[in-house]
């Protein structure tokens, strides 16, 4: 059994923005003077526990990583952690959450006062010494799925897919790939949700093994999933990326310029923004809001609960069709968790002023 080592914290359409444009604003005179609102000091840590590895899966060699959610609460202890994504193995996202309760902070305040921070979020890479790159084994797999892709066998390509998913026999390189092919996989059944879920997670591996044009490659399908989802957010955070990824610009990029332009346009009008979202197999649903107003839809199935997670603020509610949820200019940046049953088909649909981070 291999000793852990360490562990980091570690063509689409737009036909629908086609007729947008920025407002003007004439320029004043003079500038007011400005006015203290409100100094913020944010939590800072002093307690950090490593999560224990977990020896079935040092015992197979695997590697993985969680990125976890969390509330400080005026206390400076942590509340209310939620898994946000993994590489896909449970015993990692146990050890994890187990750990980051333990955690400490010193709270964050607000003019001298302890406040809530509650848009907290950390990647903990599980790490073994001397972890080797992709096995001999995993590559014969990889390519005997790349295969039946390019040969249109897509019934071949799913079994491939699903018997190397229920070995999890990964380090870190092979957790890559192996989300690679499945993304390939995905836009081969044109399965927009399990692509850009894929492409995230062959991202949020960190390792050298993966070549800067697959990371290109990655970060421009993330962008174009991610506005065929209305996840603008999250789509302006893959550009920026692809940006600063290289010193020499990919002629991609000079592409995907115009549309950037189009969603920030989009983002900061005042037309409504709805995403059709899907609870998904660990029944959860992370969305960043840019407006301070929203009302959710539900179309098919049961959620349970929705909680609203600002810089300063945690509020939870019921899910309720139609409800609508106005958020104080005061809470700062917000995001909406979402849980409920697997399948469960509803509309976030965001309304008011722009209060994003585009």
């Amino acid at each position: 059994m291999r000793k852990p080592l360490c562990y980091s914290l570690a063509p689409f359409a737009l036909a629908f923005l086609s007729g947008s444009s920025l407002a003007q604003t004439e320029t004043p005179s003079a500038a007011p003077l400005a006015e203290h609102i409100a100094t913020v000091i944010e939590a800072q840590p002093l307690k950090r526990v490593d999560p224990t590895y977990p020896s079935m899966s040092a015992r197979k060699s695997q590697e993985g990583w969680v990125r976890v959610s969390f509330v400080i609460n005026k206390d400076g202890e942590v509340e209310a952690p939620v898994v946000q994504d993994s590489s896909g193995l449970k015993a990692f996202e146990k050890a994890t959450l187990r750990a980051v309760k333990r955690w400490q902070y010193s709270p964050a305040t607000q003019d001298g006062e302890a406040i809530q921070q509650c848009r907290n979020m950390v990647q903990i890479d599980f790490r073994l010494a001397g972890s080797a790159g992709v096995t001999r084994k995993f590559m014969r797999r990889y390519k005997a799925v790349s295969e039946a892709i390019a040969d249109k066998d897509l019934p071949l390509a799913a079994e491939l897919i699903a018997e190397m998913k229920d070995d999890q026999l990964w380090n870190h390189t092979e957790s890559a790939y192996f989300w690679l092919a499945d993304s390939y996989f995905a836009k081969a059944t044109d399965d927009t949700a399990r692509e850009l879920k894929s492409v995230r997670r062959a991202l949020a591996v960190n390792t050298d093994a993966v070549r800067t044009s697959t990371k290109q490659y990655l970060l421009e399908r993330e962008f174009v999933l991610a506005i065929a989802q209305s996840e603008y957010n999250e789509a302006m955070k893959a550009y920026d990326k692809l940006e600063n990824l290289a010193d020499d610009k990919p002629q991609q990029l000079a592409q995907l310029a115009p549309y950037a332009e189009k969603v920030k346009e989009l983002v900061q009008g005042n037309e409504p923004m709805i995403r059709k979202a899907s609870i998904d197999e660990e029944g959860r649903v992370f969305h960043q809001l840019s407006r301070n107003a929203f009302a959710l839809d539900i179309a098919e199935g049961d959620l349970d609960e929705v909680q609203i997670r600002c810089d300063n603020k945690l509020s939870r509610y019921t899910a309720v069709s139609q409800s609508q949820w106005h958020i104080p200019s005061s809470w700062g940046q917000c995001s909406v968790y979402v849980s409920g049953s697997p399948g469960a088909q509803f509309e976030v649909v965001e309304i008011g002023e722009y209060i994003g981070e585009i």
